[in-house]
């Protein structure tokens, strides 16, 4: 598993790992709200099998997910657990907690 060093890193990897099988038949958007340096306002559309990425706030996302850029990595590197993160507080999840556990399955991790 490769390590990112940084928030346009983890995203711009997403469209190699994500995962069209794993996607197909749904259809969301997830927010993405990383806080302090080196983060970022993103959102992911997914779409029956397809995935497009944009900077920035979607005005009706299907899930917010809200956490600092440091723990975005740490998961994105495999060396954080998000049940642990949000048990914690420092992992955030609004809206469809269903959609939330897809977007999980839809890319590869290693």
């Amino acid at each position: 598993m490769p390590k990112y060093n940084s928030i346009p890193e983890v995203i711009a990897s997403y469209k190699e790992r994500f995962l069209p099988d794993q996607a197909a038949g749904i259809e969301g958007v997830v927010q993405l709200n990383l806080t302090g340096e080196g983060g970022g306002a993103y959102y992911l559309v997914v779409k029956n099998g397809t995935l497009e990425i944009h900077e920035g706030t979607h005005e009706n996302p299907t899930v917010t997910v809200t956490t600092s850029a440091e723990n975005w990595l740490k998961l994105n590197n495999g060396e954080a657990n998000p049940m642990a993160l949000m048990m914690m507080g420092k992992l955030k999840v609004s809206g469809s907690l269903p959609m939330a556990t897809k977007f999980q399955s839809m890319f590869r991790m290693g």
